[in-house]
């Protein structure tokens, strides 16, 4: 039998994105590191989540993350008095009044971290904000919805507080851009107002991974976000539930009513196409929303913004977003459409 390799083609992009700059030099130097890293570490089986060593898992990330993080000049962390676990975290450029509710990555299945708090930090540093980071119940202790729920309090909290809506804005990395867009459909549900607007690095929302670039941009994967490790993921945060829940999944939910959205995403990622679909899902909804997209680079790499220009140049763009955004006002939207259920 003469085996056949079949061609998939990529997903076009909406002409709507911005297109990505050319790879710096830096950048193709820890490329090349950093897949070559990759290659050897995923040559190992994870098996399946059964089986997997999420204690080793967590503690390996753990101790990488920390050789990675440093923290930007007067970063302080503060625990807050909230009904879900979560830290104040602010610069001295900080105003009490400008609020990012800051959702972390990690796959559901790994916690908050000091390269998230510094990427929390960063980007309030460049907007004048103060960031509530929400350090979101995680599974398989704690499988899905328990996360989305949390957000949903963690804002509600803070309009109980008295802080205004068009002076709070949502920040979803990865996992947490998922997190934060189903927790933002809850909130639709409750009747609650809308922050002035979010962004979203390149969010996780499609847990039913039928995204084409999960195969197109497959060869591309590194240890952050290869397809083994997002399979794990998925059986341990969902338990059986549905992955087609669009609170789960929010590209599969009505988007309409929800805030304006900055998206950014590499053209390597193999969730490149969570971020096309949702950019496509909002502007048929007609939310305003930029998509930005960046030249190969590992997922999460605004994390690096301390060793990489296109990290700057990620962290640069988010400060300004979110600077142009605080202050919006956004009616309250209709219920979503009769079509939408949620399994």
């Amino acid at each position: 039998m003469t085996a056949r390799t079949i061609d998939i083609p990529a997903m076009p992009l909406p002409p709507r994105a911005r297109p990505a700059a050319r790879l710096s030099f830096r950048g193709w130097l820890f490329n090349l590191v950093f897949n070559a890293v990759s290659r050897r570490m995923m040559r190992k089986s994870h098996g399946t989540a059964a089986s997997f060593d999420l204690a080793d898992a967590r503690e390996k990330l753990r101790s990488g993350e920390s050789r990675m993080t440093t923290p930007p000049p007067g970063m302080q962390v503060t625990r807050a008095e909230a009904p879900v676990s979560a830290d104040w975290v602010g610069v001295p450029e900080s105003e009490e009044d400008r609020i990012i509710l800051f959702v972390h990555s990690g796959s559901f299945i790994f916690g908050q971290s000091k390269l998230h708090r510094s990427l929390a930090a960063r980007v309030c540093a460049m907007s004048r904000a103060r960031a509530l980071a929400v350090d979101y119940r995680i599974a398989p202790e704690n499988p899905f919805p328990a996360a989305v729920e949390d957000v949903a309090d963690a804002y509600e909290w803070l309009l109980d507080q008295g802080c205004a809506p068009d002076r709070i804005q949502f920040l979803g990395d990865s996992a947490g851009g998922g997190i934060s867009l189903g927790a933002l459909l809850k909130l639709r549900e409750r009747g609650a107002p809308m922050p002035a607007a979010m962004t979203l690095l390149a969010p996780w929302a499609d847990l039913t991974l039928s995204g084409r670039s999960i195969l197109t941009n497959a060869h591309k994967a590194t240890i952050t976000n290869n397809i083994e490790i997002l399979m794990i993921s998925r059986e341990l945060y969902l338990q059986g539930h549905t992955p087609a829940d669009p609170i789960a999944s929010p590209v599969f939910a009505d988007l309409s009513g929800l805030p304006p959205a900055l998206i950014q995403a590499s053209t390597a990622d193999v969730l490149l196409d969570d971020s096309v679909r949702l950019e496509d899902g909002l502007h048929r909804a007609g939310v305003e929303v930029e998509l930005s997209l960046y030249p190969p680079m590992p997922h999460g790499w605004q994390r690096l913004s301390a060793l990489l220009p296109e990290s700057r140049h990620a962290v640069s763009e988010i400060g300004d977003y979110i600077n142009r955004n605080f202050g919006r006002n956004h009616p309250r939207e209709p219920e979503p459409a009769q079509g939408e259920h949620h399994v």
